[in-house]
């Protein structure tokens, strides 16, 4: 917290600036000063100076109420921190898209935690936007995904290929274009899902439309779009609309148990998606992670399921 709040906040509790300076072992003159900075930047008088002590003026009232809680936030912060540093000895935080989770990392993950004993885990499943914006806030070591196109220059992350697939568009069973061939034109009837969609969280980390460049037709299209950052709740829009999804082939065998249906678009011609492991370069990994890292490294090419 900021030092001349904290020495704020001690002075309108004790209403003395001498008892403030010796609580918070630094001198009288240090606090006057700070006050005094407070106030300028505020603009307002903050404190009534009497030979009695200090009062809080109402403007002061104002700040001390919100200093409260930046003081509050702060100790959490702190305990919070504390509790990380303390349980990351032998922590393993990773990331992953859905469809690479269903198909082989959930079964990687529970094999090495069978004999990893006494390692935590934490796992996030998501799209490739969230998982990079976890990778560079060090919520987690590596992600497991799509190759994102439109990456900023200044991003510092690294690309590593293990696979690639096609993707295919999905739709629930009872979805008109159902069982029964059609082309990419009948498609624009429907709305489409998006269950990477990009937020004002992701502005700085990819160019909106290098990402998707679909986007600005998908706006256009009358038949409009849908979007969610959750592959749960894009499963249940896919089962209750006639949205289409377009998403990677190995996972038509799990939504096929989810009542959803790959289209057979007979003019569709896909380019091969890369799938890879995206790590920072500013960050080491663990060896506990690594180990893990190289087990999805061997497993996933072999694992991913098919491809056409």
């Amino acid at each position: 917290m900021d030092k001349r709040l904290k020495q704020f906040l001690v002075v309108a509790e004790t209403g003395n600036v001498s008892l403030a300076a010796e609580l918070l072992h630094v001198t009288q003159p240090t606090i006057s000063v700070n006050l005094g900075k407070l106030e300028d930047d505020h603009g307002v008088k903050l404190f009534n100076r009497s030979s009695r002590g200090m009062t809080l003026t109402d403007f002061g009232e104002v700040l001390y109420e919100h200093a409260k809680v930046m003081a509050r936030v702060s100790d959490h912060a702190t305990a919070d921190i504390r509790l990380m540093k303390a349980s990351q000895e032998k922590a393993v935080r990773i990331g992953t898209g859905f469809s690479w989770w269903t198909l082989f990392v959930r079964d990687i993950v529970r094999d090495f935690q069978l004999a990893q004993t006494g390692t935590s885990f934490h796992v996030d499943v998501c799209s490739s936007l969230d998982g990079l914006r976890n990778l560079m806030t060090g919520e987690i070591s590596f992600f497991l995904g799509t190759r994102v196109e439109g990456l900023s220059e200044k991003s510092g992350f690294q690309f590593q290929t293990l696979f690639e697939v096609n993707d295919g568009f999905f739709v629930r069973d009872q979805h008109p274009l159902n069982n029964r061939s059609c082309c990419m034109a009948d498609l624009d009837a429907y709305p489409k899902l998006s269950v990477s969609a990009f937020g004002n969280r992701h502005i700085g980390l990819v160019d909106r439309d290098a990402f998707d460049p679909s986007f600005r037709r998908s706006r256009a299209n009358s038949a409009g779009w849908i979007s969610t950052n959750s592959m749960f709740a894009g499963l249940d829009l896919l089962r209750e609309t006639d949205a289409i999804l377009t998403y990677p082939l190995p996972t038509q065998e799990f939504f096929a148990k989810e009542g959803i249906s790959r289209l057979d678009v007979v003019d569709h011609a896909p380019e091969p998606v890369p799938i890879g492991i995206y790590t920072l370069n500013s960050k080491q990994i663990d060896d506990h992670a690594r180990h893990l890292l190289d087990a999805i490294k061997k497993a996933g090419p072999a694992r991913s399921g098919p491809h056409t």
